[in-house]
């Protein structure tokens, strides 16, 4: 599979999950953006040893190492927590009440 491709995979299951979180839960898309965002982060941490280089995910070592990953999804977590702060009316889309 392709650079872009898997990107392309995985922006659209995102958006998937960010729109399902809205739905079912009632929070606002930013909420559930940051949501999975998180969970992403706490996903790389249970799978750490999985994608350690040369481990089971990771033969030839060619992938992310999973600390930066970590680092690099925490840093994204808190900007998207930033700018709520920062916006707060990108708390007033989605679906239900919370919205």
């Amino acid at each position: 599979m392709s650079k872009a491709k898997g990107i392309a995979i995985r922006t659209i299951l995102a958006a998937a999950f960010v729109i399902a979180i809205s739905f079912f839960f009632g929070a606002s898309f930013y909420l559930s953006l940051i949501i999975v965002a998180g969970l992403g982060v706490f996903g790389e941490i249970i799978h750490m040893p999985e994608n350690m280089p040369g481990a089971i995910d990771n033969p030839g070592g060619k992938e992310l190492h999973p600390a930066k990953a970590i680092c690099i999804g925490l840093v994204v977590v808190l900007v998207l927590i930033g700018f709520g702060v920062l916006f707060p009316e990108l708390y007033s889309y989605g679906f239900g009440t919370n919205s």
